[in-house]
Parts: C-alpha cells; sequence; structure tokens
C-alpha cells in the first residue's frame, strides 16, 4: 500500500480512508486539478477530516510545477 493518495481520488470518491492502515498519509495536489490547487487539496483535507485525519503541514513538492502536498495524522 502506498502513503500518498492523489487529492482526486479523494475528491471523487475512489479513495477509502477507512482501511488505510498507516498513521500518516500525504494528499498530492497537482496543476491537473480542476479549480485552484489550494482549493482542491484544501477541499480533500476537509473530506479526510471527518474521517478522522488531521493536516500536520502543506508543502510545495513540485520541483518545476506546482504540486502541493498535504501531510495528514490519523487523530
Amino acid at each position: 500500500m502506498n502513503h500518498e493518495v492523489d487529492a482526486m481520488a479523494v475528491l471523487s470518491g475512489q479513495f477509502d480512508p477507512r482501511p488505510y492502515p498507516f498513521p500518516y498519509l500525504a494528499v498530492i495536489a497537482n496543476l491537473g486539478m480542476p479549480g485552484t490547487v489550494v482549493s482542491g487539496l484544501m477541499t480533500a483535507v476537509g473530506m479526510l477530516k471527518e474521517h478522522g485525519w488531521e493536516l500536520v503541514s502543506v508543502a510545495n513538492t513540485g520541483h518545476s510545477v506546482l504540486q502541493l502536498t498535504a501531510f495528514l495524522k490519523r487523530v
């Protein structure tokens, strides 16, 4: 199992956080998202909050393009 998930998978309901076995999760958003990258990422984080996840930090993890990664921990 991977420790990261695309924000689009969260937004579309393709990612189910309930069986995810690890205490930390990275959610990645990039320019391919509809709307703004920040809005898409924060919406995905908000959806995961409903399942017991808490935002720890956000970083730009893209080298030559904007790619934001939100790091979350299970509460």
